[in-house]
């Protein structure tokens, strides 16, 4: 079961927005783009209402997390006389597995057979306002959920009778399958020094969700080990066995640990931190009670993780709350993680390799996270990231803006971009990426430049399938549209090759680049007509077969039968991006391996002549 689509109504500052999760091409990770008190965090808010009961980060006390009081969410223009609805909307997709949980529950408890798949359902927290006063029995969720089918010796099928005894309890059965969502405002809290193995009527909620954790750190060892059985009971067994058989467990999550954290850690430095790891044991305190201890050794001193740097401290409890949360076995669900400006105060580095670790979460993981800095901007997400943008607030006159002007949008970023090219403050994170010039410090890549983002996937899809090269792509607008990038990187003094395709309209781009840039472009501009003459007058998915091309598009859109560049092109974005692989004849992985091996050969080539006056002037 996964989340589909939200839909925020009259919310705070948000008087409608949608966010689509399953609009072509299809993806895991979400970026919302915009300036401080655009509306961000309102948005993470709102989804967050939707978060299970049953699985919440109240016990933290996250900063910015606590569930405001309804009233809170009135907007504030209309909080004089406010009679209205609030609503958060979700629509969820089953599938084939949720089915048949669905199916085994209702005949087992209900004896009642489910004849018809329920595709999709819409869950909705609704609030209800007279006179800005909340009415009795408003706030709950309302469900829409198609359950047809028939009772036991019944003749005919039905719809499960809503309000029902049945009805009821298959909602409550439903509502333990949601996936989970987690709402991190911050990771900036302070992990606890001990985690205490059993509860008490005293105890902060917070230590329960902490053995949650330590519990998912065990299932990624792998051994099938409880914190109950392998870890606390053998705490209390006085058998030298017993005790054996705790510290190699202890040892092991100290192990898995270090190798989890320290290695992502080291990897943002770019360097070997020294050999420190992460201890684990477990010890009495004065009214023996058994707790975990999570402690840092470098070289001879221990330490505790509130004790360590700020930076550190951040990515430990993101990998602890999140990576680790892949690993649990004791439910299947997928999860939905909000992330509110992550690792915002943390250096460059250190949020390049963050946007990195996105990218490697576990298939069941979702993501949506907000930011205002183009070091977390993917270039590759860019179909899945939308502008929040703030109608009420006139950026050039920001000494007049009030709350009470608060007027929250969302767009998708493509969108958005073409409806309002002068509003660039809005999504300047996204033009500092694709355009910003950088100094002679900066390590900017070799590239080999393509039409547009249809080449771009298509290409991306193919090199991953296909060939050992790795090279960075870099897409323009259109065929005309890469003078200006080419102008940069010859004025950065940076390598690169242009590939176009060998069309009318490729063929006379290459035509006008060579006039506008001269000798220096004859090198490195190319149509696929000189990669190979046989593909002289084809664009690039021309040189997939026709069945190929269907075949693809099929993946995005099952009952299309006719080829459309539109769908094909998506659908092979969807592809790149949820990581699924296609047949492809010999032939045409032949002609794409050929294609990228032309394109590293040109950027060698002009790399060596670019190098050759350089050494000459030295000598």
């Amino acid at each position: 079961m996964r989340h589909t689509r939200f839909e925020i109504h009259n919310f705070k500052g948000i008087r409608d927005a949608v966010i689509d999760l399953v609009a072509q091409p299809r993806g895991r990770i979400f970026t919302l783009v915009g300036l401080n008190e655009s509306g961000k965090t309102t948005i993470l808010e709102a989804i967050n209402l939707l978060a299970s009961k049953s699985e919440t980060l109240d016990p933290l006390e996250l900063p910015g997390y606590a569930t405001a009081d309804a009233h809170d969410l009135i907007p504030i223009a209309q909080r004089s006389n406010f009679n209205d609805v609030i609503s958060i909307k979700a629509t969820l997709a089953l599938d084939s597995a949720d089915n048949d949980e669905l199916e085994d529950y209702l005949w087992h408890n209900h004896s009642f057979k489910l004849t018809e798949d329920v595709d999709s359902f819409t869950m909705e927290q609704r609030y209800k306002f007279v006179n800005s006063t909340l009415e009795a029995g408003s706030g709950r969720n309302w469900w829409n959920v198609p359950i047809i089918g028939k009772a036991k010796r019944a003749r005919y099928e039905r719809h499960l009778e809503v309000g029902g005894e049945i009805w009821h309890a298959t909602i409550k059965h439903i509502a333990s399958l949601l996936p989970a969502i987690m709402y991190f405002p911050n990771f900036l809290f302070e992990f606890p020094d001990r985690i205490y193995l059993e509860a008490t009527p005293t105890d902060p909620p917070k230590h329960e969700y902490y053995r949650n954790v330590l519990q998912d750190v065990l299932d990624s060892i792998g051994e099938r080990a409880s914190l109950q059985t392998h870890v606390l009971d053998r705490a209390k067994s006085t058998a030298k066995a017993g005790k054996q058989a705790l510290e190699s467990v202890l040892l092991k999550m100290g192990a898995n640990l270090t190798e989890h954290i320290f290695v992502h850690w080291n990897r943002i430095f770019r360097r070997n931190q020294g050999r420190k790891e992460i201890l684990v044991d477990c010890d009495l305190d004065d009214d023996n009670r058994w707790f975990i201890r999570l402690r840092i050794r470098d070289g001879h001193d221990l330490y505790a993780v509130t004790e360590r740097s700020l930076g550190f401290r951040w990515f430990f409890a993101f990998l602890l709350l999140t990576v680790y949360r892949g690993f649990r076995t004791r439910e299947s669900r997928n999860v939905l993680f909000l992330l509110d400006e992550p690792a915002s105060n943390l250096h460059p580095s250190a949020q390049n390799q963050l946007l990195q670790s996105f990218g490697k979460l576990p298939e069941q993981f979702a993501l949506i996270y907000t930011t205002h800095s183009h070091h977390l901007i993917n270039p590759e997400w860019l179909e899945n990231t939308y502008v929040v943008a703030n109608e009420g607030m006139r950026y050039d006159r920001e000494e007049d803006y009030t709350s009470r002007d608060t007027l929250i949008s969302l767009e998708r970023y493509r969108s958005f971009a073409a409806k309002h090219p002068d509003q660039t403050t809005y999504f300047q994170p996204i033009l500092d990426v694709l355009q910003y010039s950088p100094s002679r410090l900066d390590n900017i890549p070799d590239v080999t430049m393509v039409e547009g983002k249809n080449d771009y996937y298509t290409l991306k899809y193919l090199q991953r399938l296909v060939s050992g090269q790795t090279l960075n792509l870099l897409p323009g607008n259109g065929a005309g549209s890469l003078a200006e990038v080419i102008r940069l990187y010859l004025g950065w003094g940076r390598n690169f090759v242009v590939l176009l395709d060998s069309d009318n309209e490729g063929a006379a781009q290459k035509s006008r680049y060579l006039q506008m840039f001269g000798e220096i472009a004859k090198t490195r501009i190319f149509t696929l007509g000189d990669v190979n003459p046989l593909w002289a007058g084809k664009a690039m998915e021309k040189i997939l077969s026709k069945d190929e091309r269907i075949s693809i598009q099929k993946r995005g859109y099952p009952g299309e039968t006719t080829f459309g560049k539109v769908h094909f092109n998506r659908a092979v974005q969807e592809l790149f991006l949820t990581n699924q692989v296609v047949d492809l004849s010999a032939d045409t992985r032949l002609s794409f391996a050929e294609i990228l091996e032309f394109c590293a050969q040109r950027l060698t080539e002009a790399a060596s002549q670019v190098a050759l006056p350089e050494a000459g002037r030295t000598g």
